[in-house]
């Protein structure tokens, strides 16, 4: 009976024991003593860098130039560059499927749906083409770790006032992992072009940026009202020509092909959207919808792709390809945003 009444004894300090132990470490988490947590395998941290917030090293993707990467000669690809030595098992897609998922894919571009909960680690991995950044809600603040594991300074966060959707042309980007350091999870698109040439990485897991030269926002067609119905939707109106690839209750991806001789039907997009492109678009005969006709010329022939272009929603219009190439490119449309310009 002694030896029971001692092990029932032993039994309970160890439990108030590690009671105040839990108590004390959600104490210290609720008082704002940070919790260092473990990266995945493959990169290494000391826990004085993650609990300061802060480590010495792999640049932020918003400071990355494209003067330290490594130019290549037109028509190389990412075999001959000797820039890219991953495995295709470190692609994101495969790599970090929980935070990657793929929307669409096709010969042409890759549309994948970017998330990471707070206070959480992406899988190392990365992106072997160039691509557009969409992002049509604010983003928590967080960082990068690069290549070799360091963590570069926090930042990237977007409030709720930004003009929606932002925009970012991405280069190809070395193996990394992001770091969500806020309490609301970080959301974007990415749609991933196949068919631009291959271009080098920045250093160490750093995304570059090409937002000069690449990137545009139509101006608004200024109306007193919008007197057209929802059937006016260029998606009903011209199924020919534009076809829904996937849709969900806040984006739709639509690809537009006018083949030379063709015409797109008079119709309207009801939401702000994003034109994204990859390749020279034609000459033609652009119809509004007050029969104003305007004769546009062939445009981006001697530009670098991917191309990316905003607009707030159009009203009815329709376009005759009178070219001998035809008008290709994918537009996102967000049914969620109010248009700031």
């Amino acid at each position: 009976m002694k030896l029971l009444k001692r092990a029932v004894v032993i039994t309970l300090a160890f439990l108030l024991v590690t009671l105040v132990m839990i108590l004390g470490t959600g104490i210290s988490a609720r008082e704002g003593t940070p919790k260092v947590r473990a990266l995945p395998s493959g990169f290494a941290a000391t826990a004085a860098a993650q609990q300061a917030g802060q480590a010495p090293a792999a640049p932020l993707a918003s400071t990355a130039t494209t003067t330290n990467v490594l130019e290549l000669a037109p028509g190389t690809t990412k075999e001959e560059s000797g820039c890219w030595p991953w495995p295709d098992s470190l692609d994101a897609v495969r790599a970090d499927p929980q935070n990657h998922v793929v929307l669409y894919e096709d010969a042409n571009v890759r549309m994948v749906d970017v998330h990471t909960p707070p206070m959480q680690i992406n899988s190392k991995h990365d992106h072997q083409w160039l691509s557009v950044f969409m992002q049509d809600e604010p983003q928590p603040r967080g960082r990068d770790h690069g290549t070799d594991g360091t963590a570069g300074p926090a930042g990237g966060a977007i409030g709720p006032d930004a003009p929606f959707p932002l925009l970012n042309i991405a280069g190809t980007q070395a193996p990394h992992a992001y770091e969500n350091l806020d309490t609301f999870t970080k959301h974007f698109y990415r749609m991933e072009l196949k068919k631009i040439p291959f271009e080098c990485p920045g250093p160490n897991g750093a995304m570059v940026s090409y937002v000069k030269g690449r990137m545009r926002t139509n101006p608004d067609v200024k109306l007193a009202s919008w007197p057209w119905p929802q059937s006016m939707d260029q998606i009903i109106t011209s199924p020919e020509t534009d076809v829904v690839r996937f849709e969900l209750y806040d984006i739709r991806l639509v690809e537009v092909t006018v083949a030379p001789g063709q015409t797109e039907h008079m119709g309207e997009q009801l939401y702000p959207s994003v034109l994204v492109l990859y390749e020279p678009q034609p000459k033609g005969i652009l119809t509004s919808y007050d029969g104003k006709t305007t004769n546009v010329m062939r445009q981006f022939e001697d530009v670098k792709f991917p191309q990316a272009i905003r607009q707030n929603k159009q009203p009815p219009h329709s376009f005759q390809n009178t070219d001998t190439i035809p008008a290709h490119y994918y537009r996102v449309e967000f049914k969620k945003i109010a248009w700031k310009g």
